[in-house]
């Protein structure tokens, strides 16, 4: 058993792992079959998800003239609407194409993974490490388009390179993968702002590694500026854009200034979130600890790669804990910085593939059985909810308060209000995060007198500001009436009820 661990624990020789283009096309045809496999039954659904609906929202506005931040107001960075833009220009409505665009990016991410591991492990163990990255994308609410099924593949690849980088006595070589992968660290803040903790480690590992083996802090100088310049030119970009189009103090506010007003969650959703991602991300975890006690031969030969996974690993866990909230989603970079470490698991003769079968098994069942069912039933609950809207949506225009923005995209409704997602006028934590008083920002969106508004019966959220329903409330029960109650899932699992108001003639 030693002598298997310690050749698990080496990688593979050069000549096995470039035996053939052919393995790497099985490897990648694998990953695609898994990722379309573990993702379909949700292809087409328009309500997947909440976030994702607004980042769709916001990309077709912006072929229409709205400005984020300005027109349509989220704190997401400029890159991720930019995203959603280009997916527009794909036929449809943009649901479906949004879902296979994540899907590409999620076989692409675990493809890396399995080319990165291959020469330690294998093909095999290192594709089953990927196809797991896939599985764990649907337990951990990735299964739709999420920022992290986006902008892990750029830190996967951004992980690769700075390994490359580290490993070379080539300086030229060295600067051109660091400054490479400091780009796409680059682009990744652009998805989601967090990738600056993985992106930062590893800038750091690389001027570390540099510095160990040269002290020359001029040749530090000469590598570090230009990482620095590559990882933060796509916000500056940004930045400078909007500042040219007289609208930097909006770029700014969102950016930056809502993300402190906003600070860290108080409610007790925030502790039940964390207890669920942890029991969901914990099969991942003990997985990849037995990866690490194969890779280190039972913890006792430790080598410099070993700790670049576990400093990622670590940083990892500090994406997912930045913000609070604690979502499940937020820990798919955590399981990605662990699949090197699982790929190991995997590799153990005999135990690994029983292993991978086993953890397999439940999100092959969800994908394959649960998800198309949940699937077939959110698509009546929407169509069900368009056909219940009034045609007139889309000159009287529609407020949804609280529940899917989907529907504005799929009904064509105008809007009143320029915070659009269903949180932002009427969360507490968002009171003081929106540039401007969220009461006044209500009223302002019913004093234009919407012709349909969209609320959630007996709403079990949380974080509902008091203050916000009472002025909500005081409108419907002057100025409308309800039309329609209809059974939704948002919340629980189909079990709310999106409630249509209507205005009263006169009103």
């Amino acid at each position: 058993m030693d002598m298997l661990l310690g050749q698990l624990s080496r990688p593979l020789p050069h000549s096995v792992s470039a035996v053939s283009v052919r393995a790497a096309w099985i490897a990648l045809a694998a990953t695609i079959g898994a990722a379309v496999l573990l993702r379909f039954g949700l292809f087409g659904n328009p309500i997947a998800g909440l976030d994702e609906q607004l980042y769709l929202l916001v990309g077709d506005r912006m072929w229409h003239g709205e400005l984020p931040y300005v027109d349509i107001w989220d704190r997401k960075p400029l890159g991720l609407f930019v995203l959603f833009a280009a997916i527009r220009l794909l036929p449809g409505n943009g649901f479906l194409a949004a879902q296979m665009v994540a899907t590409a990016f999620a076989a692409a991410t675990a493809f890396l993974i399995a080319l990165f591991m291959r020469r330690w492990v294998g093909w095999v163990p290192a594709t089953m490490a990927g196809m797991f990255y896939l599985a764990q994308l649907n337990i951990l609410w990735g299964d739709t388009t999420q920022t992290p099924v986006f902008y892990d593949l750029l830190v996967m690849a951004a992980a690769m390179l700075t390994l490359r980088a580290s490993d070379t006595a080539n300086e030229r070589v060295r600067a051109g993968s660091g400054v490479a992968a400091m780009a796409l660290i680059g682009l990744a803040i652009q998805i989601k702002t967090n990738a600056v903790f993985q992106g930062g480690f590893f800038g750091a590992w690389l001027i570390w590694s540099v510095w160990r083996e040269t002290r020359d802090p001029t040749r530090i100088l000469r590598l570090a500026v230009p990482m620095v310049l590559a990882a933060a030119l796509p916000t500056l970009a940004a930045m400078l854009s909007y500042a040219a189009l007289g609208h930097f103090d909006a770029w700014w506010q969102a950016n930056v200034l809502s993300v402190i007003a906003k600070g860290r969650p108080t409610d007790p959703a925030a502790i039940d979130n964390l207890a669920t991602s942890v029991i969901l991300t914990l099969p991942a975890l003990v997985v990849a600890l037995l990866g690490l006690w194969a890779r280190t031969e039972r913890f006792q030969v430790w080598g410099q790669e070993t700790l670049f996974i576990l400093g990622w690993i670590a940083f990892g866990l500090v994406d997912f804990a930045a913000i609070g909230g604690y979502f499940p989603h937020y820990a798919i970079p955590l399981v990605l910085a662990c699949c090197p470490l699982i790929a190991h698991a995997f590799a153990i003769p005999r135990f690994g593939k029983a292993l991978f079968a086993t953890v397999m098994a439940w999100p092959l069942f969800y994908a394959v059985v649960v998800a198309p069912k949940i699937g077939a039933i959110e698509r009546v609950y929407a169509a069900n909810v368009v056909a219940a809207l009034p045609s007139d949506v889309t000159t009287r225009c529609l407020f949804i308060y609280e529940g899917p923005v989907a529907y504005y995209q799929l009904s064509n409704a105008c809007r009143v209000t320029r915070f659009a997602f269903t949180a932002h006028l009427s969360s507490t934590r968002e009171a003081h995060a929106l540039g401007v008083d969220q009461a006044q920002a209500l009223r302002d969106a019913l004093a234009r007198r919407p012709g349909t508004i969209i609320t959630i019966a007996h709403s079990i959220w949380t974080d509902r500001n008091p203050a916000m329903e009472r002025l909500l409330s005081a409108t419907l029960a002057r100025d409308y009436h309800s039309t329609a109650g209809l059974p939704h899932r948002v919340y629980t699992g189909g079990r709310d009820q999106l409630v249509i108001w209507r205005r009263n003639a006169g009103r």
